[in-house]
């Protein structure tokens, strides 16, 4: 296939691309940025008489874009996205029904979401791991160097913390617990639940909330996972490796985010994605992953990222973790705080036990879960 792929500074993008590459599809890249995504009609207007000249079979994206559909839509063309967020607020948007369209997603709740609004194109497609850029790039005579690890960010730029001073005194108590009540729970999310009729139409009067006129996304969707998703990811993050820094575990932060909160942990700086992450993976005793409650269901790209790296993985629990993989045999499950301190214990007093752990979840993807197995699966699909 002729494949006109989106560029954007999405993490997986180069891997994609490489795989896209090496199956025999033609690989041009689209590097004019899209400037407003929901709506624009003059980059709109552009691509689909761009399309109309040209000879692609298909436009590919990481994320679904509603301009590129919309785009797509208009010259006849296939749009192909594979979604690597979850909830992706752009798939709210009226171009989703086009039937020019094949979405893909990681998170099945997602999936099941749109089939319940009528949305016909969209299929569940967990992520994967680079296997054969890892198993060469990683040097594996390297030992640990960092008990235990978390590579990313702290979230403390959230748009709770620029909102909350606005918020009268019983309804910021009130979101107050309800992230305590989601920091209580290791599956589920349950802001949908505890944003009730009630609450948003308050939220609405206070935080001026906007929307495209072809958005259908609502004032619940919005608070749920940009405001209060990433503040209830913050709050976890900061809990959980300062309950290990203080439980004695030597804990390593690589991060960009401000760290005054944390006590007793080392701070790094934030690495490279394709250069520099693998690496530190390997050589860290135990690798955490602590997933955005917006995430319901779905496995995130630092798992398989881990994974693939040959490297231990310790991660809250995600329903669609046990579909693929085992806890105990391919990575472990924490529950609680006090369970991450007893398992990250646990496993550092075990090497043996670790080091198999990680061999038998990287076995895992070289048979199951590459980027070459899932790109087959996409192919497979859209030509059917």
């Amino acid at each position: 296939m002729r494949i006109l792929f989106y560029q954007w500074n999405a993490y997986n993008l180069y891997d994609i691309k490489e795989t896209l590459s090496a199956l025999g599809h033609e690989v041009v890249m689209l590097d004019k940025p899209i400037p407003h995504i929901e709506k624009d009609d003059t980059y709109t207007d552009w691509l689909a008489d761009s399309l109309k000249k040209a000879s692609f079979d298909i436009v590919f994206s990481i994320n679904f874009f509603p301009v590129l559909a919309t785009a797509c839509h208009e010259s006849a063309t296939l749009y192909v996205c594979w979604n690597c967020d979850s909830p992706l607020l752009a798939m709210y948007h009226q171009a989703v029904f086009y039937p020019t369209n094949f979405i893909f997603t990681f998170d099945r709740t997602n999936v099941e979401e749109m089939h319940a609004l009528g949305v016909k194109n969209v299929f569940h497609l967990p992520l994967a791991a680079a296997a054969k850029r890892l198993n060469t790039q990683i040097d594996k005579t390297k030992e640990v160097l960092y008990p235990v690890s978390f590579i990313g960010r702290l979230y403390e730029k959230n748009s709770y913390d620029r909102i909350a001073a606005k918020l009268p005194d019983y309804l910021a108590g009130y979101l107050e617990c309800a992230m305590n009540a989601q920091l209580a729970v290791s599956d589920g999310n349950l802001f949908d639940l505890l944003l009730t009729d009630e609450i948003c139409d308050r939220l609405e009067e206070i935080t001026d909330y906007r929307q495209s006129d072809d958005s259908f996304a609502d004032i619940r969707m919005l608070f749920a996972t940009t405001v209060l998703g990433f503040k209830t990811a913050s709050m976890e993050r900061i809990r959980n490796l300062n309950a290990l820094s203080l439980s004695g575990s030597k804990v390593h932060l690589f991060t960009d985010s401000t760290t005054d909160p944390l006590v007793g942990v080392t701070i790094h700086p934030s690495v490279d994605y394709l250069s520099q992450m693998p690496q530190i993976f390997y050589q860290s005793g135990i690798n955490l992953n602590m997933t955005i409650p917006n995430i319901k269901s779905g496995i995130p790209l630092r798992v398989w990222d881990i994974l693939g790296s040959q490297s231990f993985l310790l991660t809250n629990y995600q329903s669609e973790l046990c579909e693929h993989f085992t806890p105990g045999k391919h990575f472990a499950i924490f529950e609680s705080k006090e369970d991450l301190t007893a398992k990250v214990d646990f496993y550092l007093r075990h090497d043996t036990l670790r080091q198999k752990i990680a061999l038998t979840g990287w076995e895992a993807i070289q048979k199951d879960h590459t980027y070459e197995q899932r790109i087959r699966q996409i192919m497979q699909i859209i030509q059917q």
